[in-house]
């Protein structure tokens, strides 16, 4: 079984402005490869905000010398190959993809993933929030928060120790007994 963890920080409010990627794989219970990249944006939608750079601390001068999403594409869906992916409010992440890959006329991937948010709030009903960093804590699992790959890590644990905590081994034993769905892109 194969999980990959992802996770995007985007330069502005446009999810085709990614400045960052990080993947973090777990195959057969050990961490297998991790990918971090900067990625430079594409000039349509470069422009840094202030409030996006405050949260990741990435700027435009950061990316100058970065590979821009087509360079890193073969690398990022070779990651993807017979994986579920998970990622912490999926919905940004998978639209981050989906609208980068649109931007660059490049074949959307066909993946399977699951939002650890959606998890998190199944397994650890009790958590007053259910924030990336929240949940990280409260697990105690080491995070450096809004850094892509540790983002990224940070789901694999998650859904490692809820694995752990319900004596299941599976992703899809996981989500149905959590009542979670596996969704398609």
């Amino acid at each position: 079984m194969k999980i990959v963890g992802l996770d995007f920080e985007t330069a502005n409010a446009n999810p085709a402005s990614i400045c960052a990627i990080g993947i973090a794989t777990i195959e057969d219970g050990a961490i297998e490869e991790t990918l971090y990249s900067l990625i430079k944006p594409e000039e349509e939608v470069s422009y840094f905000a202030r409030g996006n750079q405050m949260v990741h601390g990435i700027s435009k001068k950061d990316v100058e010398d970065a590979p821009r999403w087509k360079e890193i594409y073969p690398d990022v869906i070779q990651a993807f190959e017979g994986a579920i992916v998970v990622a912490h409010n999926a919905r940004f992440d998978i639209a981050c993809l989906r609208e980068v890959c649109k931007l660059n006329h490049l074949p959307i991937p066909k993946i399977q993933y699951v939002d650890t948010v959606t998890l998190s709030r199944k397994a650890f009903p009790s958590l007053a929030h259910h924030r990336l960093n929240d949940v990280c804590e409260h697990l105690d699992i080491a995070l450096d928060h809004h850094n892509a790959l540790s983002d990224a890590y940070g789901c694999l644990m998650i859904v490692g120790q809820v694995m752990n905590l319900a004596n299941i081994f599976t992703m899809e034993e996981l989500c149905g007994v959590f009542g979670i769905q596996i969704h398609q892109l």
